[in-house]
């Protein structure tokens, strides 16, 4: 019986062993490196596409934005030119002229992108337009956005003044008839007008007894209303809507004024409009009152009984004035007299303005 004996491996077999176990570790540990490397790369040309894609986007939006703030631009708008186009998207079958959608517009660079804009219509709704801008470069993308065109009233209103100093001491549309007593004029200027009329005919002012104090009379200083001459960019219902009767005094049917009349108003440096509308009458002024401002009759005023009435400024008339008696004075404003400026309702001029709104949910993008 004998015994076999196992011979311990030698130690180059013991080496290559453990090389060959290295060898795998290390191929395996490549294989990971690789395999990792791989994902980051793909990682980086994907975030890549992204920020690309993410630019290209929002130089399409920039084309979209920039053309309606041209759009807004009412001019713009009404010049634009139509014709007709199949090739524009959906719903749409008119395209706005190169020649009035103007390059500026529709050929962009936005960043590193070029960024093409188109407008398009319906022909059957003009109103609706469809903006689409499509930006080429490192990537490409395309916005359509829609908007309704409309209009609008738009009030504007600017401060509005009388000069009382502009205007005669007596402006009349009918007759002056009758004049009794001594009443006076006296213009605001040596040799100025007195009395203004819209008559040709000399008959229809009788001065009377009138003295004009060396001034004259204007004949068809104005055609239509005298309202309409002295308060040209004010109507009464403007003025009955500012009437506070401390500046203004506004009396019609529906507020009657006292008669007769006895209150003093105004001074020289603060002036007052006193309106007697149709419906107020003529109430007689007398008592010695003195009114610095402006006194309207709409009304013609027959056997008024003036008395003593003084007006520092002018008496304005829509009818006829007769038997204007006793010892009245109508003095024409002068800078002597302070400014004489009296401040009226704005003026309010209405014009039409173009809307711009975005339709909702019409944002595409792609």
């Amino acid at each position: 019986m004998c015994n076999t004996m196992m011979t311990p491996a030698s130690p180059r077999q013991q080496g290559m062993a453990t090389l060959t176990m290295s060898l795998v570790v290390l191929f395996l540990a490549s294989l990971m490196v690789f395999y990792t490397s791989s994902g980051m790369l793909f990682e980086i040309k994907t975030g890549n596409n992204q920020l690309y894609q993410s630019k290209a986007m929002e130089a399409a939006r920039g084309g979209v934005e920039h053309s309606m703030a041209w759009l807004v631009n009412g001019s713009n708008t009404s010049s634009l030119a139509w014709t007709t186009d199949a090739t524009g998207p959906s719903g749409t079958n008119q395209k706005a002229t190169a020649a009035s959608f103007p390059s500026s517009v529709s050929s962009q660079t936005i960043g590193a992108y070029t960024v093409a804009v188109s407008l398009w219509r319906n022909s059957a709704t003009p109103t609706i337009l469809e903006v689409s801008a499509a930006a080429s470069g490192d990537a490409n993308a395309t916005i359509r956005q829609r908007i309704r065109l409309g209009t609008t009233t738009v009030t504007t209103s600017t401060p509005n003044t009388l000069n009382i100093a502009s205007v005669a001491p007596i402006v009349i549309r009918g007759q002056l008839l009758e004049v009794t007593g001594n009443p006076d004029v006296y213009p605001s200027t040596i040799g100025g007008v007195a009395i203004a009329t819209s008559s040709t005919n000399s008959s229809d002012i009788q001065i009377g007894h009138l003295d004009l104090n060396g001034g004259t009379i204007s004949y068809g200083a104005f055609t239509g209303d005298a309202w309409d001459f002295v308060f040209p960019n004010t109507t009464k219902a403007q003025m009955k809507a500012a009437a506070d009767y401390q500046k203004i005094y506004f009396y019609d049917g529906t507020v009657a004024p006292p008669d007769p009349w006895h209150q003093s108003l105004g001074t020289a440096s603060d002036p007052v409009i006193l309106i007697f509308d149709t419906g107020a009458g003529c109430p007689k002024i007398n008592g010695q009152v003195v009114i610095y401002g402006l006194v309207y009759f709409a009304n013609a005023c027959v056997d008024n009984g003036w008395g003593g009435v003084e007006i520092h400024g002018s008496m304005v008339a829509d009818g006829t004035i007769r038997k204007l008696n006793a010892n009245a004075e109508f003095t024409g404003w002068s800078v002597s007299s302070g400014s004489g400026v009296i401040t009226l309702p704005p003026t309010t001029t209405t014009s039409t303005a173009q809307t711009f709104a975005k339709l909702a949910a019409s944002w595409r993008d792609f």
